[in-house]
């Protein structure tokens, strides 16, 4: 073939090629779970507690945010994740919430080597953005506690019971969940601080 017909094909593919290469490639964007201020204390209950490893149920147990798109459709989002496994991120706000709200003296984590036969295990068993259409927009977690008392032979179970908060979200955009996960995650602390305190 002549080259002259190569030509115009071979600097055609270089453009394009060129192209591809200087587009920007879209970067996920991470995002974490902060408390709202909570000033609610609550009548001592116990001097130590344990704080168990969190865990996340599955699908919602990865750093991709999952998003409800409807009645029986639910979508991960590679483009927003958390920067953390989500039961990090929760784990790492029972210690000193707990300690703030007054219900306990000292609450650590299972791995500080503290002795002491109190021992609060978390599941979370929900953690979506509920974005279906024709609906407000929400953030929904619902979280499992179990406390154990293991001072006998056979350990006992005090408490438990899942707590569900469904926020309503002023826009439907990963942003707005992340500070919806925030309060729905202070409303459920205030409310397992209050019961256990009661009990």
């Amino acid at each position: 073939m002549n080259i002259n017909k190569l030509l115009p094909l071979i600097l055609c593919s270089i453009a394009l090629a060129g192209c591809s290469i200087s587009e920007p490639v879209e970067s996920p964007k991470h995002y974490t779970i902060v408390l709202d201020d909570s000033d609610k204390t609550f009548s001592p209950k116990f001097e130590f507690l344990l704080i168990d490893s969190v865990r996340v149920d599955s699908p919602f147990n990865n750093t991709q945010m999952v998003f409800r798109l409807s009645d029986v459709s639910f979508e991960t989002d590679y483009y927003n994740r958390y920067i953390s496994e989500p039961s990090t991120l929760i784990e790492s706000h029972l210690p000193t919430t707990l300690t703030r709200s007054g219900l306990v003296e000292h609450a650590v984590p299972y791995s500080s080597g503290v002795s002491t036969p109190l021992v609060l295990k978390t599941i979370v068993t929900q953690l979506y953005g509920d974005f279906r259409k024709d609906q407000t927009p929400t953030a929904v977690m619902e979280i499992q506690f179990i406390l154990v008392d293991s001072s006998s032979v056979r350990p006992t179970i005090i408490f438990d019971k899942k707590i569900l908060r469904q926020v309503d979200l002023s826009e439907r955009t990963p942003e707005a969940y992340a500070r919806g996960l925030g309060v729905a995650l202070t409303q459920i602390l205030e409310v397992l601080s209050a019961e256990i305190s009661q009990g």
